[in-house]
């Protein structure tokens, strides 16, 4: 804090209540040290004239005590992160090309279902392909349920038609996401 004579900057900038004298024990043997509050801490930033004292004196004064006031407690105010924008595309689709879409989901779903009925099976046969059917039948549970939340958000438009290929839509709107086990 740049003070010649920090005897001198504390009698003359300290509070006494807030200043003790203790003795700690080095290998050479016991020395006086001096220990002050975080009051007399301040005041001694403070009353420093040194270039470095000046951010913290500000920021004492124009932040955490102003909020301290209004609020009774100091906190540190969260920065919020500014995520970009997802980069947002447009493609124009027919309404077969959509309709394949919507079948491409349906058969991943039945192929989750499928691997989910025979996973228990080839574990009991101790097959070495049981933890690569486990990941088949339950780590793409989340692009089942992702794809099945775009799919409907771009098909909403269409009714489901029993008699064209928009039936598969029955299966998409009829998804229920919080599903663990899928039927097939």
């Amino acid at each position: 804090l740049g003070y010649a004579n920090p005897r001198d900057a504390i009698s003359k900038h300290c509070k006494v209540a807030g200043v003790a004298k203790r003795y700690i024990s080095y290998p050479s043997g016991k020395k006086e040290a001096t220990f002050i509050n975080e009051p007399n801490l301040y005041r001694l930033i403070i009353k420093s004239r040194k270039p470095e004292a000046e951010p913290f004196e500000a920021w004492v004064f124009e932040e955490v005590l102003p909020q301290i006031r209004k609020t009774g407690k100091y906190q540190l105010q969260p920065q919020q992160l500014a995520l970009p924008e997802p980069q947002k595309f447009t493609f124009a689709f027919t309404e077969y090309e959509l309709q394949q879409l919507i079948w491409l989901w349906f058969a991943f779903k039945r192929g989750v279902g499928t691997f989910q009925h025979i996973e228990k099976a080839f574990k009991a046969l101790g097959s070495n392909m049981s933890g690569d059917i486990y990941g088949q039948a339950y780590e793409y549970l989340s692009v089942l349920r992702s794809t099945n939340k775009i799919l409907n958000r771009i098909t909403k438009e269409f009714e489901i038609d029993p008699m064209t290929n928009w039936r598969v839509l029955k299966h998409l709107r009829g998804f229920n996401p919080k599903a663990v086990k899928i039927d097939f």
